[in-house]
């Protein structure tokens, strides 16, 4: 079912709560959504993994989330009870370099409320902190993190709340590599700095000053082979680096996969970065490219005021959209996308 095309509306789009937060699904009458915290302590040199989950309960209080200067968060209950059972999939979220699980919580809601239990790791790597630091380009780093996330979970106490053969890793930006790295793409990563030569867009103007401490084994570590055989489909929203994919792995990829694109990318233009791949992939995959979509369009809603506070360093392009759509609309668009990919892989029960 490989497609590819640019798309416009695919899903009824949905408006923000009256309180500006992101849509919270309280009001059905039968369930809410809950979020819980894990964490998968360190090891052997290894950092510990804060987890964030999300999943369907029929508790009612809640409380706000993932508030900040710029966000207005978004509703759910605090450690409700789980409504799961061994038929949920399993849902592993994937932040962008910097960022962080809150950021994915507009997914997360949604997925969750379709009968997923969802997770997100703050990447020790790749998380909110310096983006100067070399880990931010560690590529290897987020699939191991999945990997050790996925041991844990499917020994824990949740491991009866889910079934093993319906894990789904989704990522965004950084976070969409490694979406693609679990499934099975491969990196040759020497040419992204030779891509870059160039290129003047977000992506490579940001890594730049990296690429002179790229050597020998830092090529190695992230040429390997990343992927999980336990994944059943991934989905990679605006991912970065696929212009150093190598052609045969796209094509051979072991697990079926949906890019989504915006069209107005400003960091990583679908034209240059993603090149060739949609027409690499393998028949049980599909790109999307969305109408109006920049970079920026897959994080969170942002409050109203927002742009007045990141005009302070120069950053209101992280909050507003270059097109006639909103970053709401935008959302439901990519959520259909998902959903209707999800229930074509047998993922989600159609209808749901």
């Amino acid at each position: 079912m490989m497609v590819v095309g640019l798309v416009g509306a695919c899903a009824p789009a949905t408006k923000n709560a009256p309180d500006g937060t992101e849509p919270s699904f309280e009001s059905d009458g039968v369930s809410a959504v809950s979020v819980g915290e894990l964490e998968i302590y360190g090891a052997g040199g290894l950092p510990s993994i804060p987890i964030k989950l999300w999943y369907r309960t029929t508790d009612s209080e809640l409380n706000t989330f993932g508030e900040s200067r710029i966000r207005p968060g978004y509703k759910a209950v605090k450690n409700g009870e789980p409504l799961l059972s061994r038929s949920s999939p399993l849902i592993i979220l994937l932040h962008g370099s910097g960022g962080d699980p809150d950021g994915m919580a507009w997914l997360a809601l949604d997925l969750a409320r379709r009968g997923a239990l969802v997770v997100a790791a703050s990447h020790p790597d790749s998380s909110g902190g310096d983006p100067e630091r070399l880990s931010i380009l560690h590529v290897w780093s987020q699939p191991a993190d999945v990997t050790r996330m996925l041991d844990f979970l499917i020994k824990s106490e949740w491991n009866t709340r889910f079934d093993p053969q319906k894990i789904v890793a989704i990522g965004f930006s950084a976070g969409g590599a490694s979406a693609l790295l679990l499934a099975g793409a491969r990196l040759d990563f020497a040419r992204f700095p030779e891509f870059c030569e160039t290129q003047n867009d977000g992506a490579c103007n940001a890594f730049r000053g990296h690429f002179p401490a790229i050597d020998e084994d830092f090529l190695l570590q992230a040429n390997a082979d990343h992927s999980d055989a336990r994944l059943a489909a991934a989905v990679a929203i605006a991912p970065a680096f696929t212009e150093s994919m190598t052609k045969e792995s796209i094509t051979d990829l072991s697990t079926p996969v949906l890019i989504l694109s915006g069209e107005l990318d400003q960091q990583l233009p679908p034209a240059t970065h993603l090149r060739d791949v949609p027409e690499r992939l393998p028949q049980d995959s599909e790109y999307r490219e969305i109408k109006d979509a920049q970079h920026f369009s897959f994080l969170p809603v942002c409050r109203d005021d927002a742009a007045s506070i990141l005009a302070e360093t120069n950053e209101t392009f992280v909050c507003e959209e270059f097109g006639e759509k909103s970053r709401n609309e935008i959302h439901q668009e990519a959520l259909g996308l998902i959903s209707q990919f999800l229930t074509d892989t047998d993922v989600f029960q159609a209808g749901r």
